[in-house]
């Protein structure tokens, strides 16, 4: 019911608090408990643009706002996720640990805006994407295995495991 308020607000009613229906004094309630936690789970620059804000469902859409732009703003940055996305490959000189770092901040950054990337599209995109150093593993890889199975975190390993025993 906390959430209710966030998702599809209040409205404080225009009588007094003391002639409040018990459903209204309910809901007021809610609205609070949602505004005490939005509150207290906010930076302090955050928290200055909301602070007087009385309603949840009003705090969180311009909290939303400051975090995913407008619909316009949104739509541009999963362009621009999804250009990244296309085109980061793993250096000669970085470590695959570094690669990886910025492919998954890359995904985390599209699925807090909403778009997700299912575990064979990012498997595939690391196995692409390495240095040619890793092109016998991924050989291996790709004739042992069904590439759509592998689960990230599983290939995450093996890549590294291999990475260690490269020569330097």
């Amino acid at each position: 019911r906390v959430w209710n308020s966030v998702e599809y607000g209040w409205e404080k009613p225009t009588t007094p608090v003391n002639e409040w229906q018990t459903s209204q004094k309910e809901a007021a309630s809610f609205n609070s408990k949602a505004m005490n936690a939005i509150f207290n789970s906010v930076s302090m620059e955050e928290f200055k643009r909301i602070s007087n804000v009385e309603i949840a469902h009003t705090a969180w859409n311009i909290l939303q706002i400051v975090h995913e732009g407008t619909k316009a703003v949104k739509i541009n940055k999963l362009q621009q996720l999804t250009s990244k996305f296309e085109c980061i490959r793993m250096s000669d000189d970085e470590s695959f640990d570094e690669f990886y770092a910025k492919l998954n901040d890359i995904v985390n950054s599209a699925f807090n805006l909403g778009e997700i990337y299912d575990q064979p599209k990012i498997v595939r995109k690391i196995l692409r994407s390495l240095t040619e150093d890793f092109r016998p593993k991924v050989t291996a890889i790709t004739e042992s295995k069904d590439v759509d199975s592998i689960p990230v975190d599983e290939l995450v390993g093996s890549l590294q495991s291999y990475e260690l025993d490269l020569p330097k």
